[in-house]
């Protein structure tokens, strides 16, 4: 475009005013709002930076015309109506660029997470468990884009953050592939320990190995603690049966049908404390065999008697 130039002298001597002002309403016409490529983000820049230089030359002119002739009139409000006109398309296109621009980031956005979402659909049903939050943070996507306005370059981020979160969700998956496989291998003893299938699956393979450890150690020491209290329980019911033995010891649930039951009797030859001891074993070892309602401790001559 070129420079608006008007010379006042009483009367206009000379003014290029109608060619100039013909030739911006032309680009003002021509302007493309449908913006959709880069090319076209381009051009509307072009056209804002150039209205904005023409509402420069129209101020600039009517000041130089203010100051050679203040009774022109005509001109000064032609000037004002042309430099809104102008003012007015520069804001509206500004507007439609930035509207646009940040529709398009916005739909970039939504298609990579709607990408990463069907990607993660595709992995194992132990995985569908898990909590996906961190790789559908729309935060992520925003923030990865910040600062950009090139279509081209908004396109290339997003791709490239959809790889790199596609590749930490081939990680994990596969790790909760492997845990899952630990926990459903376990003895069905150890099955109860770890109801919280779930929550475990996400942890590490290191975390996860630390914690079957954990809670079947202290599972085992617990069954431990617990056979310990009853077999001392049952060696005392039995050092009392010794001191009465007409009081035999008995099962809590002495009712075994009657063709059910069978007795074994073994003899042994020794001295009382000796006697007392192998009892005392035998409890140990037997002691949770509901088949044994008793160990009474009797003298051989009162045996034979």
């Amino acid at each position: 475009m070129n420079q608006l130039v008007i010379k006042l002298k009483g009367e206009i001597q000379s003014s290029n005013f109608d060619e100039w002002k013909h030739d911006l309403i032309t680009q003002i016409q021509s302007i493309n709002t449908k913006l959709t490529t880069d090319d076209d983000f381009m051009s509307a820049i072009e056209h804002v930076k150039l209205f904005k230089t023409a509402e420069k030359f129209l101020k600039d002119a009517k000041q130089s015309a203010i100051n050679q002739a203040a009774d022109i009139q005509k001109l000064f409000t032609a000037i004002d109506e042309i430099s809104e006109e102008a003012r007015q398309a520069r804001l509206s296109l500004d507007r439609q660029i930035r509207a646009r621009k940040q529709e398009i980031k916005e739909k970039c956005i939504q298609s990579g997470i709607e990408a990463v979402r069907a990607f993660i659909d595709l992995k194992s049903d132990d995985f569908q468990l898990t909590d996906h939050s961190v790789y559908l943070d729309r935060g992520r996507f925003e923030t990865a884009v910040k600062g950009k306005s090139a279509i081209k370059r908004i396109k290339s981020t997003i791709s490239s953050l959809c790889d790199t979160i596609k590749s930490e969700i081939s990680q994990k998956a596969a790790e909760v592939t492997n845990n899952g496989a630990k926990l459903d291998a376990l003895p069905d003893r150890y099955k109860l320990l770890f109801q919280d299938r779930n929550s475990l699956l996400t942890l590490s393979s290191q975390e996860l190995h630390l914690t079957i450890e954990k809670r079947i150690a202290l599972f085992n020491e617990e069954n431990a603690k617990i056979k310990a209290e009853k077999a001392i329980s049952d060696l005392k019911k039995f050092e009392n049966s010794v001191l009465n033995p007409d009081i035999a010891l008995h099962s809590e649930n002495p009712e075994i049908p009657e063709k059910q039951k069978y007795r074994i009797i073994i003899d042994i030859l020794s001295t009382k404390d000796a006697a007392i001891e192998t009892a005392r074993s035998v409890r140990q070892d037997y002691g949770n065999n509901a088949s044994i309602s008793g160990i009474r401790l009797t003298r051989v001559h009162d045996y034979i008697n």
